[in-house]
């Protein structure tokens, strides 16, 4: 039903293309009638996206939980205790514990798909939704940029 533009200054990736799905399929299943009555009942007020409700996150919420996966920023492992994974989320765990110890505590999440893709044989909508389904378990936590900040300091 709707188009999405994605303007970068670079190829989009696998994973980017992915997101950009789930974005477009959330925000199309909860804004349905909306999308449909756009130009008709609400006469191209684009403000009914941006209203909350207690059924429905506002747009600008979607965009935050979906590409709050901070595509650019490093991840590192957080906690899967108490937490019930599937034996699949089990695994791309295991993947990110790997790149984890390799590049020593931060990993991208771009490069954990393009290892659990060459790696196991899942498609990249189930790799992605997997990887998602982490990141809101808090199994995976960005590294802010005021952490990666404090870590250097620099001298003038």
């Amino acid at each position: 039903m709707i188009w999405i533009s994605l303007i970068l200054n670079s190829i989009p990736t696998l994973f980017t293309r992915e997101v950009l799905k789930f974005f477009c399929e959330l925000s199309e299943g909860q804004y349905k009638r909306e999308i449909f009555e756009l130009y008709t009942y609400f006469q191209g007020d684009i403000s009914i996206f941006r209203k909350q409700s207690k059924l429905k996150q506002s747009i600008d919420d979607i965009i935050e939980d979906v590409f709050h996966l901070y595509l650019t920023l490093p991840f590192k492992l957080g906690s899967t205790k108490g937490k019930k994974l599937s034996p699949k989320s089990k695994k791309v765990f295991q993947f990110a514990k790997v790149l984890a110890h390799k590049t020593k505590g931060g990993f991208l999440l771009e490069k954990l798909f393009d290892e659990v893709s060459g790696s196991i044989k899942l498609n990249n909508e189930e790799i992605a939704e997997l990887i998602f389904n982490l990141v809101q378990n808090k199994a995976f936590l960005a590294v802010s940029l005021e952490q990666r900040k404090k870590k250097f300091v620099i001298h003038f």
